[in-house]
């Protein structure tokens, strides 16, 4: 406790001592006043009023001095006979109190911000409001804050959702022992491949490299460590397993012709993808895509006439989709699926990268491969024993969620809780996304939402609408600065976070030294072009 200062005008208490002589005299003043007779009273002349005040001076100047002469020999007051206490210091003089109504009082009470977060999860960085640490973690947090363990992350570009993911959603995952699977989208040119290069060099991991026309990994859609089960459609079997070869071959196929299948197609697809599977298993071999262009160009007799088929009717029921799958074979996925599975396909004990930034961003050939992958993963882990939390991060994610490849992400995030997997998103606007396509219900249904800067106010207010953000949530979201989001954890209200990094995780995610480089050209006398380094 602290004593009164010289120099504080704090009011002195009295000591009990001075109250006990002071009430004594006033009661000896009293007594002797009223012991005279009434008339002696009545006959006492007032005294003037320049009088009356001296002695008004002298009695206040009595009193100071006897207040002063009692606080120096006691240091406290208190109302309780404790002076070993009082020794000690415990008690400090109370000021009187201040006569006030409930409503001006209110003010005494301030408000303390709460953090927005719990304390068990990963750090992602601080509340720009209150400056509490943010720690959150999609795994952790399922089951008290949030019901689905997906992310999604929606914003401008340059706006460093990458920074968000590479940091939060990978290297401080991997510290927790955990499998993270990125399949990496943003070609760099400094680096000859994806973004995540630098990455996975600095944790000694060899990205999964795909190449249209060879010199690259190459996955097959009919290996049953991918996709085992055959006899699955989008609203078929059981739902809950990931998607099978079916749904993969019908993707695949319907990606080629550009269109929806007819019923028709459709038959003679599934009975060639079951000639392909008995081919290449009395041959020893695994099936693959070519297996299946082959029984559609020469449909088996036995199977054409048990269906009541003839072999003329299965021909030309899958001649369309036979044509656009040999042309996509031979041209947008030459070299990625016409074949066995790559060895180096497998999954890693803890950072795995398929790099498909060499495909073509036009054409079916992307979202495939993402789709495929998407689909091993799952896949995977429906058959682990022990299940491991795994996160899958998809840059640019509006590749597999337009066309036929949608329904088989929307598959297989539906049992992200089942296969203890945290499916991360990123998209860069709500628009990216078509009305129709079951990704909207994918989007709605993520337990954690992070909103970066949209520069059209029509973006801003999608995001508002789509996850039901109190109102005036859109002018937030696009007066955001870079590195700023709007934090969104299950049905709590979002708040403005901060996204902080350790220098070690600004190095690994930068992604801007092409645009920051000083390098510069000369010319020789020749005139010709000499790279100067900066």
């Amino acid at each position: 406790m602290t004593t009164m200062e010289e120099g504080l005008s704090l009011p002195q208490p009295r000591s009990r001592r001075l109250w006990r002589t002071v009430r004594a005299q006033e009661r000896a003043e009293q007594l002797t006043l009223d012991a005279a007779p009434a008339g002696v009273r009545a006959r006492k002349r007032p005294a003037s009023k320049s009088a009356a005040k001296k002695a008004e001076k002298k009695e206040a100047k009595r009193r100071d001095q006897a207040e002063s002469k009692a606080n120096a020999s006691t240091r406290w007051h208190h109302e309780r006979k404790w002076k070993f206490a009082s020794r000690l210091g415990f008690y400090d003089p109370a000021a009187p109190g201040v006569e006030s109504s409930t409503r001006q009082m209110e003010f005494s009470h301030m408000a303390i911000a709460s953090p927005p977060t719990s304390h068990r999860g990963l750090v992602f960085g601080v509340d720009a409001g209150s400056g509490w640490m943010i720690v959150h973690d999609p795994f952790t947090a399922y089951g008290d804050t949030i019901e689905s363990p997906n992310v999604c992350y929606i914003g401008d570009l340059g706006q460093a959702k990458s920074s968000a993911m590479k940091t939060w959603g990978v290297l401080r995952q991997l510290i927790l022992g955990r499998r993270v699977v990125v399949i990496d989208k943003k070609y760099q040119t400094d680096i000859g491949g994806g973004e995540y290069t630098p990455l996975a060099r600095k944790l000694e991991v060899a990205t999964v490299q795909f190449r249209i026309g060879g010199g690259g990994s190459r996955i097959n859609i009919l290996d049953p460590d991918i996709a085992a089960r055959l006899n699955e459609e989008a609203d078929e079997g059981d739902l809950s397993t990931p998607a099978g070869q079916s749904m993969l071959v019908r993707a695949v196929m319907e990606e080629a012709l550009r269109r929806p299948m007819s019923p028709k197609e459709g038959k003679a697809v599934r009975m060639a993808h079951r000639q392909a599977l008995a081919t290449a298993k009395s041959a020893g071999e695994i099936a693959h895509i070519g297996h299946i262009l082959k029984a559609l160009y020469a449909p088996d007799p036995d199977a054409a006439g048990a269906a009541g088929l003839t072999v003329e009717e299965l021909r030309e029921w899958g001649q369309d989709p036979a044509f656009e799958l040999e042309r996509m074979i031979e041209d947008d996925l030459a070299g990625l699926i016409d074949g066995p599975t790559s060895e180096d396909i497998r999954l890693n004990s803890g950072l795995t990268v398929f790099d498909v930034s060499l495909l073509p961003e036009d054409g079916p050939a992307l979202p495939i491969v993402m789709t495929i992958i998407n689909t091993w993963l799952a896949n995977t882990l429906y058959r682990q024993s022990t299940p491991v939390p795994t996160t899958l991060l998809i840059e640019e994610a509006w590749h597999t969620v337009q066309g036929s490849v949608a329904t088989v992400t929307r598959r297989n995030t539906k049992l992200s809780r089942a296969l203890s997997l945290s499916c991360q998103f990123a998209f860069h606007h709500i628009s990216d996304i078509p009305e129709d396509s079951p990704a909207i219900a994918m989007l709605k249904e993520c337990g954690t939402v992070l909103l970066y800067k949209q520069q059209k106010s029509a973006d801003a207010l999608a995001c508002e609408q789509m996850f039901n953000l109190p109102p005036g949530s859109a002018e937030v979201i696009s007066r955001l600065v870079k590195g700023t989001c709007l934090f969104k954890i299950g049905s709590h209200d979002p708040f403005e976070a901060i996204h902080v990094r350790s220098p070690l995780e600004v190095e690994l995610t930068d992604t801007d030294s092409a645009m920051k480089s000083a390098s510069t050209i000369a010319f020789n006398e020749e005139s010709t072009v000499t790279e100067v380094p900066a």
